[in-house]
């Protein structure tokens, strides 16, 4: 690389030296240092906007569910003999029996037939991820997945707040043990790793289907997740708030915050 100089009515060539090349280096490195933090959170909170659209989304295609359901928010199977609570249509089931697919998502209409043999499906469903074997991605729309999620397990992000059907919530219900419907969670993040469809409390950290099942921190550690709330606003809460508006009808019971990344 050189450079040019006029001397006395010519131009003459000098190359740069390296100690001036290595300056030049350096500015830029510390240049692209300071501007990556700032573009990789710009990334991130494109991402975080993105799944709330995606949970707002789920939450239009909920009130449809509950327009065509005698006001019930979501999916769940017949009542368990033994607890009266109803059952769930998660991983208890095969992919294509599962609740996404008792909705009217638009990319489902034309679900492939499944090809797997059903019944090889059980009884060992609780120990089997098998995502070739028995794929859910052809049962779940795209929606479900956070972008900033990578190949969750079974093809989805967001579950279901349990507690709503074992209460026997439904659209219009005021009965939030104090709480307002904005603050009532109906669907929040699951952990990439995690299989379930539906969320629970749990009495403490050590018992808790929350810290089993639920991202606390996807967004952030100062941020936390998103949730989608009762009244279709979708929030962005650390662990804490999300607990609750996850069971606002014990809110007596003992919890404890799951340690920070």
């Amino acid at each position: 690389m050189t450079r040019q100089t006029r001397t006395r009515g010519a131009f003459s060539l000098r190359a740069f030296s390296l100690v001036e090349l290595m300056v030049v280096v350096g500015i830029i490195a510390i240049l692209i240092g300071l501007l990556l933090p700032a573009l990789n959170g710009a990334r991130a909170k494109a991402k975080s906007v993105a799944c709330k659209s995606n949970l707002r989304q789920l939450g239009v295609m909920l009130q449809t569910y509950v327009n065509e359901n005698n006001g019930w928010l979501f999916p769940v199977g017949p009542d368990d003999p033994n607890s009266n609570q109803p059952t769930t249509l998660g991983t208890n089931k095969v992919p294509h029996e599962r609740w996404p697919m008792y909705m009217h998502f638009s990319e489902l209409r034309n679900t492939p037939a499944p090809t797997y043999d059903s019944a090889a499906y059980f009884p060992n469903y609780m120990m089997t991820y098998d995502p070739v074997k028995y794929p859910a991605g052809p049962y779940t729309p795209k929606l479900l997945v956070c972008p900033t999620d990578t190949d969750p397990y079974e093809a989805h992000s967001y579950v279901l707040n349990k507690h709503l059907a074992d209460k026997r919530i439904r659209f219009g219900s005021k009965n939030f043990g104090g709480l307002t419907n904005s603050e009532v969670v109906v669907a929040g993040e699951k952990k990439t790793t995690e299989r379930d469809y539906y969320m629970e409390k749990g009495l403490d950290q050590a018992n808790s289907d929350f810290f089993r099942v639920v991202e606390s921190y996807r967004h952030g550690i100062m941020l936390g997740s998103n949730y989608l709330k009762f009244d279709g606003h979708v929030d962005t809460n650390l662990p804490n708030d999300a607990l609750t508006g996850l069971d606002p009808w014990d809110l007596k019971n003992p919890t404890t915050s799951p340690t920070s990344p």
